[in-house]
């Protein structure tokens, strides 16, 4: 039986943890904030992660769009104890990663944007 979309983007988020042991969760949603697949560490929940990148995302363009700096791309939350990265995926939807603050940020982006690249054409479907 083929899988759903949902499914293969879930095996591509499986592969994204299994890159990056700092990746404490990953989820990639709608820009409304509803889940399509997540990869989750227990503790963190998918709809209330989903809902407040999506949130996050809409500010942000909001910002960029009065600042005539074009639609963000990537988002980049430094807190104490981690990063919250944001990045499109598409134009209706979004891949956010939370990760631990001992994180090495450049190499989780780069793995971020390759599975990015995978996910888009699932999307697109």
């Amino acid at each position: 039986m083929a899988q759903s979309r949902a499914e293969r983007i879930h095996v591509l988020l499986e592969k994204l943890r299994s890159f990056d042991i700092d990746i404490e969760g990953v989820a990639v949603a709608t820009t409304e904030g509803l889940v399509i697949a997540s990869s989750l560490e227990e503790g963190l929940d998918e709809e209330r992660l989903s809902a407040i990148c999506g949130a996050v995302a809409a500010v942000s363009k909001s910002t960029a769009e009065e600042l005539r700096k074009g639609l963000p791309t990537e988002m980049i939350i430094k807190a104490p104890e981690g990063f919250i990265l944001i990045l499109r995926t598409g134009i209706t939807s979004l891949m956010v990663a939370v990760t631990l603050a001992t994180a090495n940020l450049g190499l989780v982006l780069i793995d971020m944007r390759k599975i990015a690249q995978e996910i888009a054409p699932i999307l697109d479907q």
